[in-house]
């Protein structure tokens, strides 16, 4: 009977952690002087699936994709913003960030939030999800207002890429997670351009906010597609600031606070048998 027991349980959490991988999907946060709105694409045709107007704060920049959960940044404030996908929620503010006025792109290594600064500063802001600062860097060839950052992993090492301006820079430098540079230039844009950045796991795509057009680049810079955007309700091209696909599907990591909830769990369904098997 024990055994049979421990044998559901197993045959239980097995299960929690054995879902289909659904398809991946880009999200775009757009800059129009107004209330963001954050574009669901599809990365394979440009097409855009969704767009989520109901949004806070004023002219959107960043975006991070965890699992079902959106968090955004503006330019007009120092908010760190959240959003539920499947409902189309505005949670409201995360928490914010005090060593600044205004907030550039984001990107999430696993666990923490790394954010760009938008308020004249090179300045990146590791975070918790909970709003506690972790670490500030700089990134010696952003000159202020960069407006790309992206965390990626190489083999068990975690990087993050930046350009080093606002919109007219479209070179991407690599650094450690200290802010020391480690290979400039890894991405340069056909034209100059580029904002936002996103990683799939294996591929960069690089936002033109200028063209309506997406970019796909190796990781190792060189441009093999180029996306145009399509399905927008505007009568011009979306201006497209940062990009993000979903951290949890890209770097195999639960939404922030899931773990306590799994762990919980667990402990329950143990709890449970012991009593079981102890009758």
């Amino acid at each position: 009977m024990r055994k049979l027991l421990l044998l559901g349980a197993l045959v239980m959490l097995t299960g929690l952690s054995s879902f289909a991988a659904p398809t991946q999907l880009l999200y775009g946060d757009n800059a129009d002087f107004g209330s963001p709105y954050i574009y669901q694409i599809d990365p394979a045709t440009g097409n855009i699936l969704n767009t989520f107007s109901n949004t806070s704060g004023f002219n959107g920049r960043g975006a991070v994709v965890v699992g079902n959960t959106l968090y955004y940044t503006d330019s007009g404030d120092n908010n760190v913003y959240k959003y539920d996908i499947p409902t189309q929620t505005n949670l409201g503010i995360a928490f914010t960030v005090a060593g600044s006025s205004a907030l550039s792109t984001m990107a999430f290594d696993g666990t923490n939030f790394w954010i760009g600064d938008y308020s004249g500063t090179n300045h990146a802001y590791l975070y918790t999800p909970t709003g506690t600062l972790l670490n500030t860097i700089s990134l010696s060839n952003c000159t202020g207002f960069c407006d790309g950052l992206e965390f990626f992993k190489m083999g068990s090492s975690g990087f993050l890429i930046s350009n080093r301006c606002d919109a007219f820079c479209g070179t991407y430098d690599v650094y450690d997670l200290n802010g020391n540079l480690v290979t400039p230039g890894l991405i340069t844009t056909p034209n100059g351009e580029g904002t936002g950045i996103a990683y799939d796991g294996t591929h960069f795509f690089v936002s033109n906010i200028f063209g309506g057009t997406v970019w796909e680049f190796t990781n190792t810079g060189t441009l093999i597609n180029t996306l145009t955007l399509s399905g927008f309700s505007s009568n011009f091209p979306p201006l497209v600031e940062d990009l993000s696909f979903n951290y949890q599907q890209v770097l195999g990591t639960p939404e922030p606070g899931t773990l306590v909830m799994l762990g919980t769990g667990v402990l329950g369904l143990a709890g449970m048998l012991r009593r079981k098997i102890q009758r």
